[in-house]
């Protein structure tokens, strides 16, 4: 017999920012899991990160991969699933800025360096689709090898490698229209899906829409606090508790200038690929200081839970997130995660399998470091 009565699977949809993540955060998150569990819940966390926080097929599919695994591997009969959208800015002091609010009583601090990357994925898109153009790679199209020299080449690729038909620039990757939106506006697209697909409809998943406002270091929920979820909304208060009582020094790096270290590419399950330790193993392996606690804006992180299958190419938002990381943001370390070394193995051929992303390590001669969790979990 299980040894609690329920379990519960609520997965972040949340964006690559280094900023997006800090140890407050995390002490929330633990301990209103144990809290849960002391009364018979078990609470699993799962955070697909992806650039603009966008709900498309890849991320939709990452879910269902999420869905399949608890199923398989828990003996509980009641399970629950929760999905969590967020997107994060700059919000000005006029905004309201309690847990549950309004997008009407919010103003985002226009080109604040503080509002997602992704209000320019447009122009980034545009970049993209030059650059390959520039570089011409030679790609594998139906057992043929293609140079790609035009739009229509391209479209070919996405069609034929991505299983996408249209433009690679405003079309695959788009801008967000609309910051203060944005997040209900994917709730609404994934309610969509959720609601016809065989393999959801049965499952009564919840969805929540919120902000992440970086000066006040705390989630808005825009979505009138429907549905209410005791679990989210239980972290989230225990979230602005502790940034009420921090010392604010901890928490300054969220409310800079992104500027990571590094970039990460892991699994979704922090429990297989530890943000935290490979935040850890980067400061120690290029001497900026072994810190335990996380510090926001330290790592660029992107999950997903086919980032292990090598055939399977990466999402719009995924490729995006990774140039602009490297371009913009200068990351050409970027580590590569999995649980072991195999898994981390699968990942790193699954990035040269991709043309977009293997001609971005090319070209722009990323160092690809892979590491795994097991090798750098603390041995007891």
């Amino acid at each position: 017999m299980a040894e609690y009565n329920e379990k519960q699977v609520h997965i972040l949809i949340g964006c690559a920012d280094a900023r997006d993540l800090n140890q407050v955060q995390i002490d929330s998150v633990n301990e209103t899991i144990k809290t849960f569990k002391d009364n018979g819940i078990r609470v699993e966390m799962r955070i697909l990160r992806v650039a603009g926080s966008f709900v498309t097929p890849d991320v939709v599919t990452d879910i269902k991969r999420i869905i399949d695994e608890t199923q398989r591997d828990t003996a509980c009969l009641k399970i629950t699933y929760f999905v969590h959208i967020q997107s994060h800015g700059d919000l000005d002091d006029e905004s309201e800025k309690h847990y549950i609010s309004h997008v009407h009583s919010l103003r985002v601090v226009p080109d604040s360096p503080l509002n997602c990357g992704m209000l320019k994925a447009s122009s980034v898109g545009v970049e993209i689709e030059e650059f390959i153009l520039n570089a011409q790679p030679e790609v594998n199209i139906k057992g043929e090898i293609v140079k790609i020299t035009s739009e229509k080449e391209i479209r070919k690729m996405l069609a034929w490698v991505y299983g996408y038909d249209g433009y690679l620039a405003g079309d695959w990757i788009r801008g967000i229209d609309y910051l203060r939106t944005h997040p209900r506006a994917q709730r609404a697209s994934l309610e969509r899906t959720l609601a016809t697909d065989i393999d959801f409809k049965n499952l009564d998943i919840k969805v929540t829409a919120g902000i992440q406002d970086y000066t006040a270091h705390a989630l808005i929920r825009v979505d009138g606090g429907d549905p209410e979820v005791h679990y989210w909304d239980t972290m989230q208060l225990l979230v602005r508790k502790k940034v009420k009582e921090s010392d604010g020094i901890s928490l300054a790096a969220q409310a800079d200038k992104q500027e990571p270290l590094a970039g990460l590419l892991c699994m979704p399950d922090p429990r297989v690929s530890s943000r935290t330790l490979a935040a850890q193993y980067y400061r120690e392996l290029r001497g900026c200081g072994q810190v335990t606690d996380y510090l926001p804006n330290t790592v660029f992180n992107m999950t997903g839970s086919s980032f292990d299958v090598p055939l399977m190419p990466f999402g719009p938002y995924v490729i995006a997130g990774f140039y602009y990381s490297v371009k913009y943001l200068n990351l050409i370390d970027q580590m590569v995660m999995g649980y072991d070394q195999t898994q981390t193995n699968r990942i790193v051929q699954k990035i040269y399998n991709d043309p977009i992303m293997s001609l971005i390590v090319d070209k722009f001669k990323v160092n690809l470091l892979p590491i795994n969790n097991v090798d750098l979990m603390p041995k007891k």
